[in-house]
């Protein structure tokens, strides 16, 4: 999927509930980056996060598949954090730099993930996809892809 403005995907609105919360600085208060864990120095990065990334291509194809089932979860936080997601894929994509927001974001995703990973109903779900994660945290669950193939079950079944 070429990437090009956000606007062209014509997600779904979703109505932010709650407030967004605060990212966190890029570098901690000891100097270090704290990536992925408190006390890490490594760069920020998809390639040096814990978490296996949802593949963009098909969290678009869901939300526009599936428009009420996107709005059933994630809205607190998770609709600015699927724009952070896709600025910093474009940016990838690109072969630019992630910009600082979305490296921001990185960060606050680590812990997302860790605290929320274990939520298997549909706000969850979609909440995880929206963050860029697996329900599961490990990224396809196993060998066979099962979280993969049961987050997208969880959301075609509850339909459009």
């Amino acid at each position: 999927m070429k990437l090009t403005t956000y606007a062209r995907l014509n997600l779904p609105t979703c109505k932010n509930l709650g407030t967004k919360g605060k990212l966190p600085p890029l570098k901690g208060g000891n100097g270090l980056s704290d990536f992925p864990r408190k006390g890490d120095d490594q760069p920020i990065s998809f390639d040096n996060s814990q978490f296996e990334v949802f593949p963009l291509e098909i969290a678009v194809d869901l939300a526009i598949a599936y428009p009420v089932a996107w709005c059933k979860g994630g809205n607190h936080f998770g609709n600015y954090a699927f724009r952070h997601y896709f600025n910093a894929m474009k940016a990838i994509q690109n072969g630019t730099k992630v910009p600082p927001q979305s490296l921001r974001w990185m960060k606050k995703r680590e812990r997302y993930i860790a605290r929320h990973r274990q939520d298997f109903r549909l706000a969850g779900v979609i909440a995880m996809i929206k963050w860029a994660g697996f329900v599961d945290g490990s990224g396809d669950g196993s060998v066979d892809g099962s979280s993969l193939s049961y987050m997208i079950d969880t959301v075609s079944k509850y339909g459009k």
